[in-house]
């Protein structure tokens, strides 16, 4: 059952979209398919790559896509035929910007017909052992956790 702050999330920040955007994208490029699961963050893996893009307009907000290593390994590797062993930090934050951007793309189309309309910036990654986004001023955030196997995204809308 939703709470009253769950559903006010709903009706502020589209995350279904976004989260539809990444099941629909990771499927399409890797044949992976994802499933929403409870956020519990105890259970989470450490981030060591996270894929982000600003969505500038009206709405803005900022879209993050975190992910370890292993994770970002097994989805790089099906989406581009390179064998995991072969995929250096490089390739791995390249194809996680690759898949931020998708993604972005994807909801943007779904939005048009909204408020929602916006800019997508240019995806980029942050990296490190334990690396984290902090928004100084919270307004209003959308977490979906989205696993296959091995494969752990947490997938995160903040309103700007």
């Amino acid at each position: 059952m939703n709470t009253k702050a769950e559903i006010r999330q709903y009706e502020e920040i589209p995350g279904q979209v976004f989260v539809a955007a990444l099941l629909e994208s990771v499927e399409r490029m890797s044949g992976f398919v994802l499933n929403e699961v409870k956020n519990d963050q105890a259970t989470a893996p450490d981030h060591e790559i996270i894929g982000a893009m600003v969505l500038q307009g009206e709405n803005a907000m900022l879209l993050t896509l975190g992910t370890n290593k292993t994770s970002a390994s097994l989805l790089v590797s099906f989406m581009t035929g390179i064998e995991t062993a072969a995929l250096d930090d490089n390739l791995l934050n390249d194809g996680v910007t690759e898949l931020i951007n998708m993604v972005g793309g994807s909801a943007r189309a779904r939005l048009e017909a909204t408020n929602y309309k916006f800019i997508l910036s240019v995806p980029f990654t942050l990296v490190g052992e334990g690396v984290k986004i902090e928004v100084k001023k919270r307004t209003d955030s959308f977490i979906a956790r989205l696993v296959c196997d091995e494969i752990d995204l947490m997938l995160r809308l903040y309103k700007l």
